[in-house]
């Protein structure tokens, strides 16, 4: 009887909108000064996790949205879609595995965005980890979704953080985290193809993405940032407006970061996690095909059970 419950709280949780965790309050206003950033302290991003592979170590950065799910990068998985590669690092201010206070989870599962064409600057880069165990409340806090249609308005300072490359060299040892100003698309177009006239008809930033930096250079994500969130403080609660994905070299001037534009794909991230809430529970995955049951058939069968 437990368990059925467990799976209708569960399915109730992932389908109904804009239904999550209690997300952290914003109570970090002031900007920094990752290049360019700033150590952070401990337990001021609590979704922040590091995305691993055994032999390697850290490779990319992810988000917490949920006490089983990652949100982070398509392109963290070019060389390989195969869950047992990888490992989800939580809780901590290091990328160390040895770090106390922090949980080394296997990945069940990855859903990369169909559409993907794993090439750098292509639309679609995002994908979503399941976790091979379900995370307790005093493990992490989650980060909030936004909504599909969350007014975004260029000048807004938000945060990015991860362990990549402060120099455009070695990962960071400590979480770092920037402020950044969000900037107009149109604007960061241009500031793309000042100095790129072999480039002049291509499209930079397409309709799913997001910049945000400096005209200036010198403060940016780098190299192994990718795949973690961009963050904003909206109506008193860190909301995730973006996913770090791709830029030409790092802080460099008219060059600013490129970020997946998350209010784009909240619809295909809640329907993944509502198609996938069945096989969490012990019955079928997604790759079961024919056996699939619908989550909303599955609910109204579980609670003449449960209830």
């Amino acid at each position: 009887m437990e368990s059925w419950a467990r799976c209708v709280f569960l399915l109730l949780l992932q389908l109904l909108p804009g239904k999550q965790s209690s997300c952290l309050h914003s109570g970090r206003q002031n900007a920094g000064k990752i290049v360019g950033g700033q150590d952070a302290l401990e337990g001021q991003w609590p979704w922040q996790v590091s995305l691993g592979i055994a032999e390697e170590g850290h490779i990319c950065g992810g988000a917490l949205i949920h006490e089983r799910w990652v949100l982070t990068a398509a392109h963290c998985f070019r060389r390989s879609l195969n869950p047992s590669l990888y490992y989800v690092k939580v809780g901590g201010l290091t990328a160390s595995l040895s770090e106390p206070q922090s949980t080394i989870v296997a990945v069940r599962n990855i859903s990369v965005y169909p559409t993907y064409l794993w090439e750098d600057g292509t639309s679609g880069d995002i994908a979503l980890v399941q976790l091979g165990i379900l995370l307790r409340p005093s493990q992490f806090t989650p980060i909030c979704l936004p909504e599909a249609h969350t007014p975004l308005t260029p000048g807004t300072v938000c945060w990015v953080t991860g362990w990549g490359s402060t120099q455009e060299r070695e990962f960071a040892s400590v979480l770092q985290e920037l402020a950044v100003p969000l900037l107009d698309s149109e604007e960061c177009e241009k500031m793309y193809h000042i100095r790129e006239t072999s480039q002049s008809g291509k499209r930079f930033i397409q309709a799913d993405m997001l910049c945000a930096g400096f005209v200036e250079g010198r403060k940016d994500a780098c190299q192994g940032d990718s795949g973690g969130p961009l963050v904003c403080a909206i109506n008193g609660s860190w909301i995730q407006v973006g996913i770090t994905s791709w830029g030409i070299g790092c802080a460099r001037p008219y060059r600013p970061g490129v970020y997946t534009w998350v209010p784009a794909y909240v619809d295909w991230i809640r329907r993944t996690l509502a198609e996938n809430a069945f096989g969490a529970c012990g019955g079928h995955s997604r790759a079961s095909g024919a056996s699939q049951i619908s989550p909303l058939v599955f609910l109204a069968f579980a609670l003449q059970w449960a209830l």
